[in-house]
């Protein structure tokens, strides 16, 4: 693990994706994970969300023992991420399969022990097309008096004919990232001049509020999760090509090409209606950034107290998914940036020096919004 310092922070340590679950009223448990027929590692994530002065804020849970129980009677033990506290991971090659239903069961370090209905595996038809169009005023903000640019991406999909069907769109976007670590009125001390692992050391002779930013050793991606609720019942198109689905609003923050994932999950009824009750009632209260009334409760339940709130769905889906090259050509306009979309600021170097060489460049830390590990389909 890189030895930061209290004064150094790695972009986006501060800065949790937004969760449709995390913005409470109450102190709450909340789960996020599912079973999916993909081939990768199959994760939950376990937090707390708690409100502090009008403001909520999630802690991880680390320490739970968490299971996958396939059809009631066959047992997966996950174990938790070394480097990611609360993130809980299936063993490699563990996915779903259509036909198998799965539990979700976990108990955490304080002994109270937890566990989701039994969901069956919902196949997911495949998309057919991916494409996008540029628009300057993509994204909107929850009043919608201030827009900024994206790319705007649509599926299409053939519906099966034979069954209900209920789907959820989402997104991953790999962001290629330069800047590593960032210090706040110090300078980065490298410790090792191979991996980049170091520290910040405090000097007082630099102004109240000055930041350096720091490079990375090496090539370094940024992942963003969209966490909007795009939801779809088959009621009128139930066997008909989807056309033109809107399935993502990807920021425009580079002007050079980015990765995206497209994922359509196949929902059971059950997991559409959650998260429609969770879109409704949002909406009511303005948007997905305002607080709801109340949590909304999903399948999970402590074993021993039925009244306790826990927020999340456990589902069992099936994913088709697509890897989309974004190149980001007839934009007409200048990008985000972003590094001023994440702090409001430009990136700021430290002068270089010849003696000694200055400055140094940094590791780039794995977490759950950064990897060194160049993502496959990145060109």
């Amino acid at each position: 693990m890189l030895p930061f310092g209290s004064l150094l922070f790695t972009l986006f340590s501060c800065i949790d994706p937004y969760d449709p679950g995390l913005k409470l009223t109450a102190n709450v448990l909340v789960v996020d994970g599912s079973v999916t027929d993909l081939p990768e590692r199959q994760k939950v994530k376990i937090s707390r969300s708690q409100v502090y002065s009008g403001r909520s804020a999630t802690a991880p849970l680390p320490g739970a023992r968490v299971e996958i129980v396939v059809n009631g009677n066959t047992v997966i033990p996950l174990t938790e991420n070394r480097e990611i506290r609360g993130l809980y991971e299936a063993p490699e090659g563990f996915r779903g399969q259509a036909g198998n239903s799965y539990q979700l069961r976990f108990s955490l370090a304080d002994g109270q022990r937890y566990e989701s209905t039994a969901e069956p595996m919902v196949v997911a038809p495949r998309i057919e097309k991916v494409y996008d169009k540029f628009d300057a005023k993509g994204i909107a903000n929850a009043e919608k008096t201030v827009f900024s640019p994206a790319h705007l991406l649509y599926v299409d999909v053939q519906d099966p004919a034979s069954e209900r069907n209920f789907y959820r769109w989402n997104w991953t976007l790999w962001e290629s990232q330069v800047w590593c670590a960032s210090c706040e009125r110090g300078i980065f001390i490298q410790t090792n001049a191979f991996t980049g692992d170091g520290f910040c050391q405090s000097d007082r002779t630099l102004p109240v509020g000055n930041v350096f930013d720091y490079t990375c050793i090496s090539p370094c991606w940024d992942i963003f999760q969209g966490y909007e609720l795009n939801l779809f019942a088959d009621n009128f198109s139930n066997g008909k090509t989807i056309v033109g689905r809107l399935a993502a609003k990807i920021p425009y923050y580079q002007a050079q090409s980015a990765l995206v994932e497209i994922r359509q999950q196949g929902l059971s009824a059950g997991a559409y209606q959650y998260y429609r009750l969770f879109e409704t009632q949002t909406q009511t209260v303005g948007g997905l950034a305002d607080t709801p009334p109340a949590p909304i409760v999903g399948n999970i339940r402590n074993v021993a107290n039925d009244q306790e709130p826990v927020v999340g769905y456990f589902s069992a889906s099936g994913v088709a998914s697509v890897r989309y090259w974004l190149t980001r050509q007839n934009t007409g306009t200048v990008p985000i940036g972003l590094m001023y979309a994440l702090f409001g600021r430009n990136a700021n170097p430290e002068p270089s020096s010849p003696l000694p060489p200055r400055p140094p460049a940094s590791r780039c830390v794995l977490s759950d919004t950064r990897t060194p590990v160049k993502p496959a389909g990145w060109r």
